[in-house]
């Protein structure tokens, strides 16, 4: 594709990326590892059920994001909410006994660096564009096992710097962690770029900033799939509808920047 960025723009300094399903991705799959762990656990659980169970958390998920709820900006909040939301679960699933201590478990294995994967092209476009003499750096809401899933994976040498939510103080689409990559990378916004897969996290959050955003479509879901629930609503739908930003469903579609 063409146009990834605005005509008159200053020359491109910097390419913030989001984690979670835009560089990396959990390994086979999110209903998968619960399913796996939760086999573990003594739970006699079938992929049906995982999946109604997790559609319950999905739903638990897009009600706290409705509500205005903040649960990825500190380590405290994010341990409450991701224990709440495997509670939540184990719960759908019939689980008994010290759920407490199978829904940590739980959380453990999500965020544990063996859980996640690098998509193929990743190391690629990443080495080009570092060639390129890019600044890069990761703006993810992630907790404070980013680096170390970073640094797993060896990623951590293509980035100036990994911003995790928990640690900021902030979580996307608020304007605030944006601005803390800016400072920590001494970037300009007009010359900046961010990447990721969430419309209302990724690109509205990074635009408030003043960053120009770039949407990940892997799946080719297009406007039904990458509209966030909350924007649907305030549109009354999607049909007719055309997403304001470039879209590209391969990170190789960013090396047409250098």
């Amino acid at each position: 594709m063409t146009g990834l960025r605005r005509r008159g723009a200053p020359p491109l300094r910097t390419v913030f990326f989001d984690l979670g399903d835009t560089l990396m991705h959990v390994h086979p799959d999110v209903p998968t590892l619960y399913l796996e762990t939760c086999r573990e656990l003594g739970l006699d659980v079938e992929p049906v059920g995982m999946a109604a169970a997790l559609h319950a958390g999905e739903r638990h998920y897009r009600e706290a994001l409705r509500a205005g709820r903040s649960f990825e900006s500190s380590p405290t909040e994010a341990r409450a909410f991701w224990q709440e939301y495997n509670q939540l679960i184990l719960g759908e699933l019939g689980a008994a006994g010290d759920t407490a201590s199978m829904a940590l478990l739980l959380a453990e294995r999500f965020w544990s660096p063996l859980a996640w994967r690098v998509f193929p092209e990743v190391h690629e476009v990443l080495g080009a564009l570092r060639d390129a003499g890019l600044q890069l750096a990761v703006i993810s809401n992630f907790t404070d096992s980013l680096t170390a899933v970073c640094r797993s994976h060896v990623l951590d040498g293509y980035f100036d710097c990994l911003v995790a939510s928990t640690v900021s103080g902030s979580q996307k689409p608020d304007v605030s962690i944006f601005r803390e990559a800016l400072r920590r990378t001494g970037g300009d916004p007009g010359a900046s770029l961010h990447v990721g897969d969430n419309y209302v996290a990724d690109i509205l959050g990074a635009r408030a900033a003043g960053i120009d955003g770039v949407l990940l479509d892997r799946s080719r879901a297009g406007v039904a799939g990458m509209f966030d629930f909350a924007l649907r609503d305030g549109l009354g739908g999607t049909d007719g509808v055309a997403l304001d930003c470039p879209v590209i469903v391969d990170l190789r579609e960013l090396l047409e920047l250098v």
